[in-house]
Order: structure tokens, then sequence, then C-alpha cells
């Protein structure tokens, strides 16, 4: 923890004992979180429309596609990485990448590598 978190915490604590945070307008009901809150107000209503109408972005169809391909060479259901396997994963992750949801496909891989790692054919010569 940080000494700006520690120092936060201190002074919740401070006002708590204090009881300066009862009695607060909305105190007792829950907080309507936003999930768009980061999104500019005259985007949300399109959003909100495309979501409803079960719109999918291009860049999470092929993050499905690029964890369903990890999860086949993983299990070594379509026999292993190969040749085609291999390219369509590649141009996944450029497509993926170019959507700016590299850490997303980092993440994906570097799960795909433990399984690869953790597999009892890996360990064998």
């Amino acid at each position: 923890m940080s000494i700006f978190d520690q120092l936060a915490e201190e002074k919740i604590r401070v006002a708590l004992a204090k009881g300066l945070l009862s009695g607060l307008p909305g105190e007792g009901r829950p907080l309507d979180l936003d999930d768009e809150a980061l999104v500019p107000a005259e985007l949300r209503m399109s959003n909100r429309i495309l979501r409803n109408a079960g719109y999918v972005p291009p860049a999470i169809l092929e993050l499905r596609e690029l964890r369903a391909l990890c999860e086949a060479i993983a299990t070594g259901a379509d026999g292993g990485p190969s040749g085609p396997a291999v390219r369509r994963m590649t141009s996944l992750l450029l497509r993926v990448e170019a959507a700016g949801l590299s850490h997303v496909a980092s993440a994906i891989l570097a799960r795909l590598n433990a399984r690869i790692q953790a597999s009892p054919e890996s360990s064998e010569p």
C-alpha cells in the first residue's frame, strides 16, 4: 500500500470516528455505478442501443476467436500448433493490438504459455 493510500485510509478513519460521513444524501441506498462513466454523454445512448440490439464489436469477436484458438492449441485438440493455426493467431493478435486491446491479448497468450509449460508433454525430451 502506498503512502497516499495510507494517508487516505487514515483520513477516512478519522472522519468516520467524528461522524462526518453519516447523514449524507443517498446514505443507505445503493450506488448507481454507470458502466459507461468514461464514455462521452453523446455516445452513451448509441452504445446502449447497439448493445441492446446484440451488436458485438469486431475486436471482441476476434478476442473470442483468439481465446478459442489458444484453448485448442493448449489442449491439443487441433493436433498442435500447425502453420495455418499459427498464421491465424498472428493475424488475430495484430488486429486485437491495432484495436487497442494488446493488454488483453498478452494476458491470453500468457495463459496459453503457462498451460503449455505445465502440460506433461512439454517435460518430455
